[in-house]
C-alpha cells in the first residue's frame, strides 16, 4: 500500500509548507492552479535554521541522472539560480551519492525526498528536512497556507499577477450588491407611495411621487435649499426600464471597480461622482428649466471616471493589456452614451459629464497599489475624504452662486 504522502505533488506542497513556516518566500510566479504541479522557487531569508537563498522544489520524481544533469545545467543559468533544489525520488532511480556527486560539481545543494521510506537524502541540509515526516509535523504544515502567500508573486505589470492580486485582495464584493440593493429599496418605496395615485411602475412615476422622495431640481436643491437632494436623487428612477438598466450597468463594472479601489475608497468614489453629476445637472440641464432629475447614471459614468482614474495614476504599475483596455472601454462608454444622451432629450447629460469627471479625480487621488503593498491608512483616507467634500461644498457654492435667487 503506498505511503499518503508519496505522490511527488504532495512532496512538493509539503516542501513549500515547511519552507513558509520558516519564513520563505515565493521567488517566482506560481497560481493557485498550478502551485503544486510547477517547480516553484521560494527566498528563504537568513537568520533561521536553513541556508538563505533561493531554493527550487520539484513536483516530479528525480529523473535518471543525465537528464537530471542537464535540467541542472539549464536552471542555473537561468534568471533565479538556485542555492539549493529540492526533488522527490525513488532511491533505485538517483542514488543519494550521486546527488552529492552533483552538488559537488555544480556547488550547491541538492536534497532528495523519497516518500516511501521517509527519508530525506542529499547534502546537510536534508536532516533539516527530515522533520516534514515528524509525526506532529502534519497539523503545523497544514497551518500553513500556501495559498495566502501567492498574491505578491511576480510583477504587478503581468496580466495573471495582476488580476491574482485583485482576487487575494478583495475574494468577495460587498459594497455594489450593497448599492444596488439601496437602489431597489427606493424603487420600492417609489412603488408603495404612488399605490394611491394608480402609477405603474412600468410607465413611470409622476412627477409628484419623485418630487416628494428626492428628485434634483433647481428650485428645491438651490433656491430652497434642500440640499439632500444631490445624493438622494441620484437612488430614484423613473421607471422599472430606468433601474434596471442602471442596475446591470453597475453590476457589470461595478465588481472591478470594488476590488481596483477596496471597498471604502470604491464607495467614496461613487457617492463623489453622484453629487458631482448632480451638480453639474442644476448649473446645465435644469439651469433654464422648472424639470427634476433622478437616477444612478452620473453615479455609473463616476465609477468609468473612477477605473479611468486608477489606470492613468498608476499607469507604471498597471499592466499594459489592462491600462489600454479600460481606456479603449472608458472612450466607447462615454462617446456612446453621450451621444445616446443629446438624442434624447430625456436623459440628463450633465449628470453624466459631472459624474465621469468627478470620478476621474476621485479615482486619481484614492487609487492605491495593491495588496501586498502597504495601504492608504484610515488617517490618509480620511484626509482624502474630506478634500473631495471640500471640492464638492465649493461647486455648490459656485452653482448657488449662478442660480441662487
Amino acid at each position: 500500500m503506498p505511503h499518503p504522502h508519496a505522490n511527488p505533488h504532495d512532496v512538493s506542497a509539503r516542501v513549500q509548507q515547511f519552507l513558509l513556516a520558516q519564513g520563505g518566500q515565493y521567488a517566482s510566479r506560481v497560481t493557485e492552479e498550478n502551485w503544486k504541479q510547477a517547480a516553484v522557487a521560494l527566498e528563504v531569508p537568513p537568520g533561521g535554521a536553513l541556508p538563505a537563498g533561493v531554493w527550487v522544489v520539484l513536483p516530479w520524481l528525480a529523473p535518471t541522472p543525465e537528464q537530471l544533469e542537464a535540467w541542472l545545467t539549464q536552471v542555473l543559468a537561468g534568471p533565479l539560480p538556485p542555492q539549493v533544489v529540492v526533488l522527490p525520488m525513488d532511491v533505485p532511480t538517483v542514488r543519494p551519492a550521486t546527488l552529492r556527486t552533483l552538488a559537488a560539481t555544480y556547488r550547491l545543494e541538492i536534497i532528495g525526498i523519497s516518500a516511501l521510506d521517509q527519508q530525506c537524502y542529499g547534502t546537510r541540509t536534508a536532516a533539516l528536512l527530515q522533520a516534514i515526516f515528524a509525526p506532529n509535523a502534519t497539523a503545523a504544515l497544514a497551518a500553513t497556507n500556501p495559498l495566502e502567500h501567492l498574491a505578491g508573486l511576480g510583477d504587478p505589470r503581468n496580466p495573471d499577477v495582476f488580476f491574482e492580486r485583485l482576487r487575494r485582495a478583495s475574494p468577495t464584493v460587498a459594497a455594489t450588491p450593497w448599492i444596488i440593493g439601496a437602489n431597489i429599496a427606493m424603487f420600492v418605496v417609489c412603488v408603495l407611495v404612488a399605490l394611491g395615485d394608480g402609477t405603474s411602475p412600468l410607465v413611470g412615476f409622476d412627477n409628484a411621487t419623485l418630487v416628494k422622495l428626492g428628485a434634483n431640481s433647481v428650485p428645491l436643491t438651490v433656491t430652497a435649499g434642500q440640499t439632500w437632494r444631490l445624493l438622494a436623487c441620484t437612488f430614484l428612477h423613473a421607471n422599472l426600464l430606468h433601474i434596471a438598466m442602471n442596475m446591470y450597468v453597475l453590476r457589470s463594472m461595478g465588481d472591478l471597480a470594488e476590488r481596483l479601489f477596496g471597498p471604502v475608497a470604491y464607495v467614496g468614489v461613487y457617492l463623489t461622482s453622484a453629487i458631482g453629476g448632480s451638480l453639474l445637472s442644476l448649473a446645465w440641464t435644469l439651469s433654464s428649466s422648472g424639470n427634476y432629475s433622478v437616477g444612478a447614471s452620473g453615479a455609473i459614468f463616476g465609477v468609468m471616471g473612477g477605473m479611468l482614474g486608477f489606470a492613468l495614476s498608476r499607469r507604471n504599475s498597471v499592466p499594459m493589456q489592462v491600462y489600454r483596455s479600460l481606456l479603449r472601454s472608458a472612450a466607447m462608454f462615454t462617446v456612446l452614451n453621450l451621444a445616446l444622451g443629446f438624442a434624447l432629450q430625456v436623459v440628463d447629460n450633465g449628470a453624466h459629464i459631472g459624474g465621469l469627471v468627478s470620478g476621474l479625480v476621485a479615482g486619481l487621488v484614492l487609487s492605491r497599489d495593491l495588496p501586498p503593498a502597504p495601504q492608504p491608512t484610515p488617517r490618509r483616507l480620511a484626509l482624502t475624504f474630506t478634500g473631495l467634500a471640500a471640492g464638492l461644498a465649493l461647486a455648490f457654492g459656485g452653482v448657488h452662486a449662478l442660480l441662487g435667487k
